[in-house]
C-alpha cells in the first residue's frame, strides 16, 4: 500500500469521527504524495542550476 493510499485511509477514518480539518491535511499530504510519485525524471530547474 502507498503512503498515499494509507494517508487517505486515515482522513477517511478522521472525517467519520467527526475532525474534518486534520483529514482535510492528510487528503493534502496524499495528494502531495502522489503528485511527487508522478513527477519522475530530470526536472528543469535541475537542468539550469547544473548548466549556470
Amino acid at each position: 500500500m502507498s503512503k498515499a493510499e494509507l494517508l487517505f485511509q486515515q482522513a477517511s477514518v478522521l472525517a467519520a469521527a467527526g475532525d474534518i480539518s486534520e483529514a482535510g491535511l492528510l487528503i493534502l499530504k496524499g495528494l502531495d504524495c502522489e503528485r511527487r510519485a508522478h513527477a519522475q525524471g530530470p526536472q528543469v530547474l535541475g537542468l539550469i542550476r547544473r548548466r549556470a
